[in-house]
């Protein structure tokens, strides 16, 4: 067989294919490279991104986490000194200032009951006009001047916009609506309320946060009135609710105190009933107590605010004037003297007219300290008794005969 001929033109075209296939393929594994590299870039960017939103988070949650611990630390040391107050009204602003440090609220009241619990008043407040604060009084025998407040009060559960709607309430006030109000209560005895007004709900942090600081604003009011009532007990005479010798002494020593530093006159005088023994023994202790009590309720009329006015013991009073001289006190203790004298002790058909005999002493002509005064105060009233009975006495220094 002979030989076959190739046409030149059909290598050169195979050659060309060749090349072509090699350049495609070529370009293509440039291409494929050139992509996975740039999807490695920007993952690698994205990661970059991620791993500093992630430390951007982390600073911020460490600065929060500061924040609420450091919160925290002053929520504590607030509980402390609210339970160590025995004042309603420090009590009050102590609850005020912690609840302006923790919420972002455009007014805050504490109002608290009056003795009788039937009317709430504010006793410290944050962001109230002042001239409306004292006409801000939620009466809980009418309905109308009840107001959040007052159902919150007599409830002891929280009342707020729901429950208001729920319950039909109105604000008597147009100044004031809160937005809220906490009961303050200790088991069976309720105290006041907070009531707080903000724009917003609130969250579920802030209202346990409230709860918390109102539950114990009970403890600490009830814990106010039980060192009153202690107080009370300790510094009072139970049958005429004067105060007792013991305490008596204890405040005279103050005011001699101030007495000497301010260079001020004081005066003590010792009230010893006449003939009590006598109106004992013929109407029975019952009544002797019952005119005690009387006789005391005669004595607050006649002595001043500022005076302090103690039971000595049986049927002896006595009483401290502060800057008042014995001459003065004197003319208040004869008319008080002759108003017994003439007031009508009536037992069944018998007019009793019961008489006093009294002895004054001054400072510091008659004494320097509390034990000498009260001394020639009691040297007075043994020379009225002398001298008849019925009868003021004013010390006088006894002169010995040579």
């Amino acid at each position: 067989m002979g030989n076959v001929e190739i046409p030149t033109g059909y290598v050169v075209n195979v050659v060309l294919g060749l090349m072509i296939v090699t350049i495609m393929v070529t370009l293509i594994s440039v291409l494929l490279g050139s992509l996975r590299k740039t999807k490695a870039l920007n993952q690698l960017e994205i990661m970059t991104d991620e791993l500093d939103r992630q430390r951007k988070e982390n600073i911020r949650l460490q600065d929060e986490l500061k924040r609420i611990i450091s919160m925290d630390k002053i929520l504590f040391a607030s509980m402390i000194r609210l339970t160590s107050r025995l004042n309603p009204k420090e009590i009050a602003r102590e609850t005020t200032s912690l609840l302006v440090e923790y919420l972002h609220a455009e007014e805050i009241a504490i109002l608290l009951a009056d003795n009788r619990a039937r009317r709430l008043t504010i006793v410290d407040q944050r962001g109230l006009q002042d001239d409306w604060i004292p006409k801000l009084v939620y009466e809980l025998d009418n309905g109308e001047r009840k107001g959040k407040a007052g159902v919150c009060f007599e409830k002891k559960l929280p009342i707020g916009e729901r429950e208001s709607r729920v319950l039909n309430i109105k604000e008597p006030y147009p100044v004031f609506s809160p937005t809220v109000c906490f009961p303050l209560f200790y088991q069976n005895k309720s105290f006041g309320v907070i009531a707080i007004t903000r724009k917003g709900d609130m969250t579920e942090r802030e209202r346990n946060l409230i709860g918390v600081v109102s539950s114990i604003v009970g403890v600490a009011l009830n814990n106010t009135q039980s060192f009153a009532d202690i107080t009370y007990t300790a510094q009072t005479d139970p049958l005429t609710e004067l105060f007792n010798i013991g305490y008596f002494k204890e405040v005279l020593a103050d005011e001699l105190n101030r007495a000497k530093r301010f260079q001020h006159v004081l005066s003590v005088t010792i009230i010893d009933l006449d003939n009590f023994k006598l109106y004992n023994d013929t109407y029975g202790h019952q009544a002797g107590d019952q005119l005690l009590v009387q006789t005391a309720r005669i004595f607050r009329k006649h002595f001043d605010t500022t005076d302090t006015i103690a039971r000595y013991g049986g049927d002896e009073f006595i009483v401290m004037c502060p800057e008042m001289s014995k001459g003065d006190v004197a003319k208040v203790v004869d008319d008080l003297r002759h108003s017994l004298e003439t007031y009508d002790f009536t037992r069944g058909t018998d007019k009793i007219n019961v008489t006093f005999s009294a002895g004054i002493a001054s400072f510091p002509d008659d004494g320097m300290n509390t034990k000498d005064l009260i001394k020639s105060a009691d040297s007075a009233l043994y020379d009225a008794k002398d001298a008849g009975k019925n009868i003021v006495k004013t010390y006088q220094p006894r002169v010995e005969k040579i």
